[in-house]
């Protein structure tokens, strides 16, 4: 686990580290992230509709030989929680989550509360928390 303030340069980052494939359900908390994905060929980055539908997409990059990451705002993490349990998990499928943290505003402190501690009770150490002020709508 990581956290970072900030997502500006994170794709830079991430590709120097080797990840070479992105899907993920945007958020305005991401914004710089986003942007610079904006600037890879379409077959590299794919905008899902929901994180766990993500999730699916990433593990089918990875088991081709792909080192995906999923994006996602904090608010969607229980959305990807089965599939990372029932398919991830048990078949050592490990994309990398890029998690935009939110846990100010009342609809986003619950999950700002557990993010972490969720993954830690599933396991799953992957993941960055982009902790930066974005708690903007």
């Amino acid at each position: 686990m990581k956290r970072v303030t900030s997502d500006s340069g994170l794709l830079d980052t991430l590709t120097a580290d080797g990840y070479d494939f992105f899907t993920g359900v945007p958020d305005s908390g991401l914004r710089a992230f986003i942007d610079d994905l904006a600037s890879l060929p379409g077959d590299r980055h794919i905008i899902a509709t929901s994180e766990g539908e993500a999730v699916g997409i990433a593990a089918g990059q990875y088991l081709g030989g792909g080192r995906p990451c999923v994006y996602m705002q904090n608010a969607g993490l229980g959305n990807a929680i089965n599939p990372l349990t029932s398919l991830c998990i048990p078949y050592d499928i490990k994309p990398l989550l890029v998690i935009g943290h939110r846990h100010t505003l009342p609809q986003h402190r619950v999950m700002g509360d557990v993010d972490d501690r969720l993954l830690e009770v599933i396991g799953w150490d992957n993941y960055i928390l982009v902790c930066g002020e974005n708690n903007e709508g």
